[in-house]
């Protein structure tokens, strides 16, 4: 018998984490809702994904969510979940609201168990890197719920357990804000085989490839190993890196990375 997934926002991550999401459809019966029903159907379509509108019910002005027994998906903005009243106890709640701590969720809403986690956006290919945390609000031990958590969580990409939860902003480093500072890496690539003489569009192609590339090599070597496989001695590929520690690339990523997690836990609550 499917479980309900009540899904809560229907920003990227949402769009992310459904679209094309055969785990999902085969195991839950997939309600989707927010403050405005419009852009929730509208996601529903985007998504390509078996899902029904949940149209809640209003107290003091705010619509009223009942997630006795349910799953539930939170993809609001941080600031958003104070829009919502909760009602009964879920079986599990699955929040990526950026800032926002277990126990803030605990207070307002009840779960059986709470995971928190940082995919990315790569999670619209089944391929984010998903950093998350569980907390567990019953008496013993299950290592069914552990493994319904995470054949959660992997339908979407690669989870990494951790066991502190401030290590959720922690790998906002490592994968949550990262792809965005590899679009700029791409960016600068492709800007320069323009300038070497390439078209916009080979230039593209080339980089494009050469990333999917490189990943499939990280798979199986370490970052000091496909460099050294590159860096002839007195070659042009070891010129080029020398060039970037000059600059302070490594130290510029590495400032970066720990400004995007810093800002994070400075906003938690």
């Amino acid at each position: 018998m499917k479980k309900t997934l009540l899904v809560i926002g229907y920003g990227n991550m949402a769009k992310a984490i459904l679209t094309h999401n055969d785990f999902i459809v085969s195991h839950f019966n997939v309600l989707l809702t927010g403050r405005d029903l419009q852009k929730a159907k509208d996601c529903i379509a985007k998504c390509c994904i078996e899902a029904q509108i949940y149209t809640p019910q209003y107290a003091d002005s705010k619509p009223l969510l009942d997630i006795q027994d349910s799953v539930i998906l939170l993809c609001t903005k941080p600031k958003g979940l104070d829009s919502f009243i909760f009602q009964g106890k879920a079986q599990c709640v699955y929040s990526v609201l950026a800032g926002v701590s277990i126990e803030a969720l605990d207070k307002q809403m009840k779960s059986c168990h709470i995971v928190r986690l940082m995919p990315n956006i790569a999670a619209f290919s089944k391929n984010s890197a998903t950093a998350f945390y569980h907390k567990s609000y019953t008496q013993q031990a299950d290592s069914k719920i552990n493994a319904e958590i995470l054949a959660f969580l992997e339908s979407f990409g690669k989870a990494v357990s951790v066991d502190n939860e401030a290590l959720i902003e922690s790998s906002i480093a490592t994968s949550g804000s990262s792809i965005a500072f590899l679009a700029l890496i791409a960016e600068s690539l492709i800007d320069a085989g323009i300038l070497e003489g390439l078209t916009h569009a080979q230039s593209q192609d080339l980089v494009k490839q050469t990333f999917l590339g490189f990943a499939t090599e990280l798979a199986t070597k370490s970052p000091s190993e496909l460099k050294y496989a590159i860096s002839s001695p007195g070659g042009t590929t070891i010129r080029g890196l020398a060039i970037l520690e000059e600059l302070g690339v490594r130290g510029a990523f590495i400032k970066a990375a720990h400004t995007a997690a810093k800002h994070a836990r400075d906003s938690k609550k």
